[in-house]
């Protein structure tokens, strides 16, 4: 279960619970009141005679004890299976049967980076300005309450340029399209592309084995890129049991599907999980999550662990590369996270910090240089260390007013680079926000966060008209 929103897991023991807690009410709601529909006025809003307010304790409570605590049996009676199927249609259906909404986003950002911060009349300066505007669109069917069809879809802009032609899924993205049946309210599937999060990391999550994007750290809120899947969901009690089937976009081949299984555990106010992967051809892994809580610091971690590794390796001399399918790797997590509010609200605080494990990341970092230098692999100084960290903190509606502010770290260990990047927002205007960021990369040239060494970046970003609908 994710750690940034508690989601209800057992849907069919939950709906019927909520359905026979509202059976009752209106079961004892109809004993109360009679068992027919009032329609004269008098007798709906009381007569005179029937106005007077009984005084006597004996009269209201009963003379004794056995008259408060008597067998009131026959007042209770069993809801009918239709009165069921009827409450949870009205609680799981609309009266369309199909909601549609999404949300609108026009952003632009003008930096300024190559600052110098030991030399700033000297700095080698870059000016940069973009825009992002676009929407995203879901509809949520459900013309039962026991199927649902969800589908979501993000636009983005460019919708055209001179510079490439453009076509229509550049434009156009699918995030989720899926839908939910159940078996007897036992067995829940959901068949589709969807949104699959296992681990509970909130910078980094390498228990994560199934979505097809990383988490990045500067936004971790964001949305990941599921995958095509069948999933099978068991509840039972407070626990649950997970199939996943995934199969890719593109399958030629049984060799192409992945097994994934998973199970949820809740012990006291700590929830653990288990999962494993296999895929013909690849790594097979396993992996472990726990959520918990310290008072009122909220704390997880997880664990990862495969046979061989499905990365591509520099060699032991830093030339060329290589790939290790015959030992193991290790990577684990461990994070907090703390929020505090007064009762004016004049501090709204927010922390979280996590220390990240990566048995794929190299302590030698030089060995990586070479090959950088050759051009032979631009993308090797992603996750490239064996120790990272990452922390934020977040003021929001300072003292009541419009400003927030934030600051992100982060850092790779291994090699000592990093970046430190404090933002001031401002919501004062009806449907505009702005926030103004400054981010400093330090470490050696060449490295993970610092490729141009020691430099600085501004940032005025600029949202307006961004709402839900």
């Amino acid at each position: 279960m994710n750690k940034k929103e508690l989601k209800i897991k057992h849907r069919g023991a939950n709906e019927k619970l909520l359905i026979l807690v509202l059976g009752i009410f209106l079961l004892v709601s109809g004993i109360a009141f009679g068992q027919e529909i009032v329609t004269d006025e008098d007798d709906l809003f009381g007569s005179e005679s029937s106005s007077e307010i009984a005084s006597d304790e004996d009269s209201l409570f009963g003379s004794d004890e056995d008259d408060m605590f008597s067998d009131n049996s026959e007042l209770i009676e069993e809801v009918s299976e239709d009165l069921m199927k009827d409450l949870s249609s009205i609680l799981l259906t609309s009266d369309s049967g199909v909601e549609l909404g999404g949300s609108y986003f026009f952003d632009v950002t003008a930096g300024m980076g190559g600052i110098d911060p030991d030399n700033i009349s000297g700095s080698d300066l870059t000016e940069s300005l973009s825009l992002d505007l676009g929407a995203t669109l879901f509809l949520d069917a459900r013309p039962d309450e026991d199927s649902r069809v969800f589908a979501k879809a993000v636009i983005e802009s460019p919708f055209y340029t001179i510079k490439q032609e453009r076509f229509f899924e550049d434009i156009v993205s699918i995030n989720e399209l899926f839908a939910d049946f159940n078996w007897d309210n036992h067995v829940f599937f959901r068949a589709g592309k969807q949104t699959v999060n296992w681990g509970v990391g909130y910078f980094f999550s390498p228990a994560d084995l199934l979505s097809l994007s990383r988490i990045d750290p500067e936004s971790p809120d964001a949305e990941l890129d599921g995958p095509i899947a069948v999933k099978v969901n068991y509840p039972s009690m407070i626990n649950n049991y997970y199939l996943y089937t995934v199969v890719p976009a593109e399958v030629t081949s049984f060799a192409d599907v992945s097994i994934a299984p998973m199970a949820e555990f809740v012990i006291g106010n700590s929830e653990i999980s288990l999962g494993a992967y296999y895929q013909y051809d690849k790594a097979p892994a396993a992996m472990t999550t726990i959520t918990s809580a310290l008072g009122d610091v909220s704390v997880y971690g997880e664990g990862y662990i495969s046979y061989g590794s499905d990365k591509i390796f520099v060699d032991d001399i830093g030339t060329s590369t290589t790939t290790y399918d015959d030992i193991f790797f290790l990577k684990g997590t461990v994070g907090a996270a703390y929020s505090w509010s007064d009762d004016l609200s004049n501090y709204n605080l927010s922390f979280s910090g996590q220390y990240y494990f990566n048995g794929e990341g190299y302590e030698d970092q030089d060995l990586l240089k070479t090959l950088l230098a050759e051009s032979l692999f631009p993308l090797v100084l992603i996750e490239s260390g064996r120790h990272y960290g990452a922390a934020s903190a977040s003021w929001r509606e300072m003292w009541g007013s419009d400003f927030s502010l934030s600051l992100f770290y982060i850092e790779n260990f291994s090699s000592f680079s990093g970046m430190i990047k404090p933002s001031l927002s401002w919501s004062g205007l009806d449907n505009i926000d702005i926030s103004l960021s400054a981010s400093r990369m330090f470490g050696d040239t060449g490295e993970e966060y610092s490729m141009f060494g020691n430099t600085a970046a501004v940032s005025l970003g600029v949202s307006i008209g961004g709402t839900s609908f």
